[in-house]
């Protein structure tokens, strides 16, 4: 970022990435923009009192697609490429090691994500302080463990390409991605909904038990890797 130097962060190493640990959260613009959507979420519902599935991803469009091509940068350029199929299933069902969010910060991060967002204070004044401080770290955790989830594929994708001599296009790979987690036909030329898919990563939030990174962990992970495996590599290169 900075003219004349390299700035970029290095790469997790692959014992790092053995150990479970978490190469987005490490980014802080990555858990910047969870926060962002899930401000935009809360937003949205305080703004109507009830919103729809179909207006919510809407609401999440931009910001989800957003995320999902900063996600598939650092897959290509930061993360140690996942050698096999079950090197990918293996990290997919690897539970974070640590919360995203520290539960000592939890109630801060819940006021600043109150301060940040009009429509959430009226919740922040007439919601105990524990539970607002309980549901934002959860929601927070589980879309960063989605944008983990998406980085994984994403990499393993890239990875293969660059095996197979195919220099990817991100854009292709990020749609590709985007489509294997949400359990969708691949299609690289087609746009995917990353509103639903956020929405998904809500939804996962809302089930999960404390500590919230204990209700975060992936669905299907073999699955995952399966549809992963299976694409061509040739689909992600520049058309």
């Amino acid at each position: 970022m900075v003219s004349g130097t390299d700035s970029t962060p290095p790469a997790p190493t692959a014992s790092a990435a053995g150990a479970g640990l978490d190469p987005v959260a490490a980014d802080p613009a990555v858990t910047e923009q969870a926060v962002g959507l899930v401000g935009t979420a809360l937003d949205a519902v305080g703004r109507a009192g009830m919103v729809s599935a179909g207006a919510l991803g809407d609401a999440l469009e931009g910001a989800g697609r957003t995320l999902a091509r900063r996600v598939v940068s650092d897959a290509a350029a930061r993360r140690t490429p996942l050698g096999d199929r079950d090197a990918l299933a293996r990290s997919l069902a690897t539970r974070p090691v640590a919360p995203v969010l520290a539960s000592a910060t939890a109630a801060a991060m819940a006021v600043k994500v109150a301060s940040r967002f009009r429509r959430l204070k009226f919740l922040a004044k007439r919601s105990p302080m524990w539970l607002l401080a309980t549901a934002v770290p959860a929601l927070v955790a589980s879309v960063a463990r989605g944008a983990d989830e998406l980085g994984m594929v994403a990499s393993y994708l890239v990875g293969r390409a660059r095996s197979a001599g195919v220099e990817p296009d991100l854009e292709r790979v990020r749609r590709v991605a985007v489509q294997i987690v949400s359990h969708r036909a691949i299609e690289p030329s087609e746009e995917p909904g990353h509103g639903r898919l956020v929405i998904a990563w809500l939804r996962r939030a809302a089930r999960a038990a404390l500590p919230f990174t204990s209700g975060v962990a992936t669905a299907d992970p073999e699955g995952l890797a399966a549809a992963a495996e299976s694409v061509d590599p040739a689909i992600l290169a520049p058309q």
